[in-house]
């Protein structure tokens, strides 16, 4: 049995390699596993070299057996044999990813199957060898789980387990410290995903669409599972006292979820997947209402049993019971379960006025922009006794979701406690203002007051307490504080205190509100507000869609033939604004936005929908481009329309944070039209490029002049000025088409012996035919990119002309030839062909 069961195995590892390998370039194939489970493969390194200040990358050849220790021994002579003789480095190897995520390899951790691991999610990653001497002394850490105690197929197991989220965390606080989070960035920027640095077969762009994809299937599964959306989520699971350095994690749950199952989930996301799920426990831990975690450890926790459901207890916890969050951490030794009993909030007394009857909460009611009263109907909000989230992205139960110009994603909570509803906004964009002043700070509001949130959405603030009391008359009480002039504020600051004055402090915790990135959150709506809520989404997206100046409508059953007829049938060439598709694509997906399209549709439906078409315009995008990749006037202008489109869509609040997966295709779409685009060009260049080998005393007047070429550049330019290219991308492009030029007569000169070209002659009528170039790119406003790009030409002419021949000459070379190599001299040196009155240069020897 013994041999079945390892059969088994080896058959389990050989599946995994092969998907590994199906994705892989071949250079980095893993062979496969021998009887004793042992397996190898190419993997490539990178070390910074902080002397150097840039990164430099070996592949070397590693068996399943290396341990870390193994490879960085072998990598510190590859890369730095000198380092040994002057000191003792002490050197650490990280896995790095795109994310940002990082983790220092242990000692007895074997890199080849960590890499291996990398399959499960289907990432790209990087092993970055460091100098830890180079840095600064830190905490030493080592977040290494991946020990193998359990033979090779252990690190395959993730049990239970789908889709990693990229989290909220992963976005500000990448990387379990500051100093290795930097690492990453360094090694993704110096050298940036390209088919040399890569190890994967698709780019990160199609890996993350996979991994979008796993997850949206499992979000599906929540949504029709039985019917209602609400049937899952995602929850943020904090771990303080476990690791410090990371704010939270992600996990997606149904709300049928118990919490014995989300602790694998969250074990595996804080990347301790080897730990025995039975040590830990998920505990909820709730704060009084004006919290910052950060800051106040003294909130009341309770341990889960393992059978309740964390995402059902965090969808009904009432608002006004404090905020709730949910911990991570060790299982106490001594700790018994509730065995059922039901969990205790008589501690949590509610306050008087929590329970009043819904006509007696303060509310805010809508007027006319121009703040008179609402002709129609005007929409009315109570306020709970908690926290009301405002904001275009606010749907949770409760919250006031509002569209139009100026509104935030998360606008500025209204808060209601001890019968005084205070705003605060959310930062120093949220636009808000209270009876025409506007407000920076938490602000106490008075019955009667006007409240404008972003331009257009302006009500009134009435507190039917206030009123009944036979308080001041509100109209009377702002027309007296008009009088001196100024809008008495009070703020609090994150302790609850209260002060003036100064600007609020932005807790970290204020970004945890945000949008999961590329999530599409099923709606929540509580019963009472079912009817009314729809209504009031479908209104607000009614008057956001007034905000473009035009609108464009096609028909529900004709969508693929107006795209098709926008991104297909459109003439590049004889499109008189180049940019005209854009403009209807955009338009396209407001109207799908507003409900003028499908009235019937949810909101959720209507996000999914929005997400489709635009996946549908960049696929379209994508075939044109690739059928036209040798047409430079409708490469130009689809790489214009792509990276116009890209923009538009970054722009929008609406759009931007649903569409990450088209995001990231379209800026990809860019570069392909891009590399095309250069294609054409450098092909038309080529053609021309004879001219500079022109030689002026034989008067060959079939042979191409300079002239051609500048024309050729002229032509681009004024291609992609019709297209209206942005001005960055203009120079890239121009910077590639110089670099080509460099690169082509620099060829000639070092690998032609027989052409003679290495000459004073020929190096003075190159250095003219240059000129004409530079007085060009001039003119342009690209004379800084030719001068970077054409430098290695211009200074090997510069080496042709001047004076080589005696000792005294070779400071003067080396300060003015900067740019090129010893090799490259060399070959420039034992090519030169002396003139008859020439002075002698000495032979080169090369040492």
């Amino acid at each position: 049995t013994m041999s079945g069961s390892r059969e088994e195995e080896r058959r389990k590892l050989a599946d995994i390699i092969n998907h590994w390998n199906a994705n892989r370039l071949d250079l980095f194939e893993i062979s496969r596993p021998t009887e004793d489970l042992e397996f190898h493969g190419v993997m490539r390194f990178y070390f910074q070299d902080r002397v150097a200040g840039n990164f430099a990358t070996k592949c070397i050849r590693v068996s399943s057996t290396a341990t870390t220790q193994d490879v960085i021994e072998t990598l510190a002579e590859k890369f730095r044999p000198d380092m040994r003789m002057l000191s003792s480095p002490k050197y650490s190897l990280y896995e790095v990813h795109v994310s940002g995520e990082e983790r220092q390899l242990d000692l007895d951790e074997k890199p080849l199957v960590v890499q291996l691991n990398w399959n499960k999610d289907d990432r790209e990653g990087r092993f970055v060898l460091k100098n830890e001497n180079d840095i600064l002394p830190k905490k030493s850490q080592s977040n290494g789980p991946e020990k193998e105690k359990d033979g090779v197929i252990q690190n395959f197991k993730r049990t239970l387990s789908f889709a990693r989220i990229p989290d909220g965390d992963e976005q500000a606080l990448r990387g379990e410290d500051g100093e290795n989070s930097r690492l990453a960035a360094e090694v993704y920027k110096d050298m940036p995903e390209t088919s040399f640095t890569r190890t994967i077969s698709n780019p990160e762009v199609v890996m993350k669409r996979r991994r979008q994809q796993k997850l949206e299937k499992r979000m599906q599964e929540f949504m029709s599972s039985d019917g209602r959306p609400d049937s899952g989520g995602t929850l943020r699971i904090y771990a303080d006292s476990l690791k410090p350095n990371i704010p939270y994690k992600t996990i997606l749950l149904s709300t049928r979820d118990t919490a014995d199952f989300a602790v694998v989930e969250a074990l595996e996301k804080y990347g301790l997947e080897k730990e025995n799920p039975r040590e830990y426990c998920i505990a909820r831990v709730t704060w009084p209402i004006l919290y910052t975690p950060q800051e106040d450890k003294s909130g009341k926790e309770v341990i889960l049993d393992d059978n309740e459901c964390p995402l059902q207890i965090f969808r009904d916890w009432p608002a006004d019971r404090g905020a709730l969050v949910f911990q991570l951490k060790k299982r106490p030794p001594d700790y018994q379960g509730r065995k059922g009993r039901k969990v205790d909030d008589k501690g949590m007394r509610k306050d008087s006025s929590s329970s009043l009857p819904p006509e007696k909460l303060p509310y805010l009611v809508e007027l006319s922009p121009d703040g008179s009263d609402s002709r129609d109907k005007p929409k009315l909000y109570r306020l709970q006794h908690s926290i009301t989230e405002v904001g275009s992205d606010c749907t949770e139960d409760g919250a006031i979701q509002l569209m139009g110009p100026g509104i935030l994603p998360h606008h500025c909570n209204l808060m209601h406690t001890d019968g005084m509803v205070t705003v605060t906004p959310h930062g120093p964009d949220a636009d808000t203002l209270v009876d025409g002043q506007r407000v920076s700070e938490t602000t106490v509001l008075r019955s009667g007051s006007t409240l404008q949130f972003g331009s257009a959405h302006v009500f009134k603030f009435v507190d039917p307490m206030y009123d009944q009391a036979g308080k001041k008359e509100p109209g009377a009480m702002m027309r007296s504080r008009h009088k001196s002039g100024s809008v008495p504020e009070t703020t609090f600051d994150l302790h609850g205190d209260i002060h003036s004055g100064a600007a609020l402090p932005t807790s970290k915790s204020s970004g945890k509100l945000d949008m999961e990135r590329g999530m599409v959150k099923p709606m929540i709506r509580g019963e009472q507000q079912d009817s009314r809520s729809d209504i009031r989404s479908q209104d607000v997206a009614e008057r956001a869609e007034l905000t473009l100046p035009a609108s464009i409508e096609f028909r529900d059953n004709s969508e693929d033939t107006f795209l098709s007829a926008i991104i297909n049938y459109t003439n590049s060439s004889t499109v008189h604004f180049k940019l005209s598709p854009t403009y209807v694509l955009y338009m396209a997906c407001r109207f799908v936005l507003s409900p003028s399209y499908r009235p019937d549709m949810s909101p959720s439906e209507r996000t999914h929908k929005v997400i489709a078409i635009v996946n549908k315009m960049v696929s379209m995008m994508e075939g044109v481009i690739q059928k036209q990749k040798n047409i430079a006037g409708a490469l130009a202008f689809w790489m214009a329309n792509a990276s116009e489109l890209l923009n538009f869509i970054k722009q929008d609040r609406d759009l931007n944070r649903i569409t990450l997966d088209a995001q990231d295709i379209l800026a990809h779409l860019v570069q392909m039209a891009f590399k095309y685009l250069v294609h054409c060009l450098q092909a038309d260049l080529n053609n021309y490029m004879p001219a500079f080998l022109d030689d002026p005393e034989e008067h060959n007047p079939q042979r191409p002049k300079i002239e051609d070429v500048l024309h050729t550049l002229t032509g681009a330019m004024s291609l992609l000025r019709r297209c209206r290219v942005n001005a960055a991308l203009t120079i890239q492009l121009f910077s590639q088409l110089f670099h080509f030029i460099n690169m082509w007569l620099f060829n000639k000169l070092v690998t032609d012996k027989e052409s003679g070209l290495c000459c004073h002659y020929w190096g003075a009528i190159l250095r003219q035919q240059l000129s004409h170039i530079e007085a060009w790119a001039e003119k342009q406003g690209l004379e800084l990119a030719a001068d970077c790009h054409l430098s290695r030409i211009v200074q090997a002419t510069t080496l042709l002309t001047m004076d080589k021949y005696s000792m005294q000459d070779v400071q003067n070379i080396h300060n003015t030839c900067f740019k090129l190599n010893s090799l490259q001299l060399h070959a420039l040196m034992t090519n030169y062909h002396c003139a008859p009155d020439e002075p002698y240069i000495p032979p080169v020897r090369q040492t």
